[in-house]
C-alpha cells in the first residue's frame, strides 16, 4: 500500500499543483496551453523515440497485444453507443462522441507518467505501442461514426482527410514512427544527443502532469449528470476489466503486459475526446465535465489498479 501511495501521490499532486496554480491565475493566462504543447510536442515525443529505440525486446507479440487492447474497446464503443440510444435517448449524432469518451484515455499525458514510475521503462515502450495505434484507430472509428450518423452511407471524403492530415503531423505518433524506423536501421544515438533526449524525457512527466492541471481548470462540470456517469463508468470500470479478460484470458499475454495493458485501459477521459466532440460540436459540455469527474475518481480506481499488480513491480 506505501508502495502506491509513493507513485499515486507525487503523480496526483503535480497535477493538483497545476489546478491550483492556474486557479490562483499565479502564471500568465495560456501558461498551461504552452506547458502542455511542450510536454507534448517536444518532452513526451523525445522520451517516446528514445524508448522505440533502447527498448528491450518485447514479452510479447505487439499484434496480440493491440488485439486485446481493441476487442476490448470495440465492446465498450458497442455498449456506449447502445445506452446513449436506449437508456439516455441521446440524438443520434451524439453517440460517436459519447463512445470516444468512453474508450479514449488520457493516456501521453497521465498513463505514460504512471506506467513509468510503476512498471518502469519497459512500461514506455509498451504503452507508446498502444497509443501509436488508439489515435488514429480511433479518430478515423469516430468520424465514420458520426458521418454515417449524418450522412447514412455516403461518408465524406474530405472528413477522413482532415482525420488524416492531423494525425500525420501528430508529434507522440511521428515520434514513435521514427523511433521504429531508426530501431529498425539499427541506429545509435551519439553521447550528446543521447543525453538531450534524456533531459527532454526526464522533463516530460512533470511537466505533463503540472500541465495537465492547469488544462484542468479550464473544463467544467456540466451537462446531463447520466451521461457524465455512464462515460466514468464504461472509462473507469469497464474497460479495464474487458481488458483484463481479453489480455489475460483470450490472448494468454504475460503478466507485466495485462498489467500495462490494463493501466492503458484504466486511464480517466481524455482531452481527445473533448477536441472530437467540439470539433463535430456534439456532446461537449458533457466530455468536458466526464473528464474533469473521471479524471477525480481516477486516484481512487488507478491506486486499486497498482495494489492489484503491486507483485509486478
Amino acid at each position: 500500500m506505501l508502495s502506491v501511495l509513493a507513485i499515486v501521490t507525487p503523480v496526483f499532486a503535480l497535477l493538483g499543483l497545476g489546478y491550483a496554480i492556474a486557479r490562483l491565475k499565479y502564471l500568465p493566462e495560456g501558461a498551461g496551453g504552452i506547458l502542455a504543447q511542450f510536454a507534448f510536442k517536444v518532452a513526451i515525443p523525445a522520451m517516446l523515440f528514445r524508448s522505440m529505440l533502447t527498448a528491450a525486446p518485447l514479452q510479447a507479440s505487439p499484434w496480440r497485444l493491440l488485439a486485446a487492447y481493441f476487442l476490448a474497446v470495440a465492446i465498450v464503443w458497442t455498449i456506449a453507443t447502445l445506452v446513449a440510444a436506449f437508456a439516455l435517448h441521446r440524438p443520434v449524432e451524439d453517440h460517436a462522441s459519447l463512445a470516444m469518451g468512453s474508450t479514449f484515455g488520457n493516456t501521453v499525458m497521465l498513463g505514460i507518467p504512471i506506467g513509468v514510475l510503476a512498471f518502469g521503462p519497459e512500461a514506455t515502450a509498451l504503452l507508446a505501442i498502444l497509443v501509436a495505434i488508439e489515435a488514429p484507430l480511433l479518430w478515423i472509428a469516430g468520424t465514420l461514426h458520426i458521418e454515417f450518423a449524418r450522412r447514412g452511407r455516403a461518408m465524406s471524403i474530405s472528413a477522413l482527410r482532415g482525420v488524416a492530415a492531423d494525425l500525420a503531423t501528430n508529434p507522440v505518433i511521428l515520434a514513435l514512427l521514427l523511433g521504429l524506423a531508426g530501431r529498425a536501421a539499427g541506429l545509435n544515438l551519439p553521447e550528446a544527443p543521447d543525453k538531450v533526449l534524456v533531459l527532454l524525457g526526464q522533463a516530460g512527466v512533470p511537466t505533463a502532469l503540472f500541465a495537465l492541471g492547469m488544462v484542468l481548470a479550464s473544463f467544467r462540470l456540466g451537462g446531463e449528470t447520466s451521461a457524465i456517469a455512464v462515460l466514468g463508468g464504461l472509462k473507469l470500470f469497464a474497460l479495464p476489466v474487458l481488458a483484463y479478460i481479453t489480455a489475460h484470458h483470450v490472448f494468454g499475454l504475460p503478466p507485466l503486459v495485462v498489467a500495462i495493458t490494463v493501466l492503458h485501459a484504466a486511464m480517466p477521459v481524455g482531452a481527445n475526446a473533448f477536441l472530437f466532440a467540439t470539433r463535430y460540436d456534439r456532446s461537449a459540455p458533457t466530455i468536458s465535465a466526464a473528464i474533469v469527474a473521471s479524471t477525480l475518481f481516477a486516484v481512487v480506481t488507478i491506486s486499486a489498479l497498482l495494489i492489484a499488480f503491486s507483485d509486478l513491480r
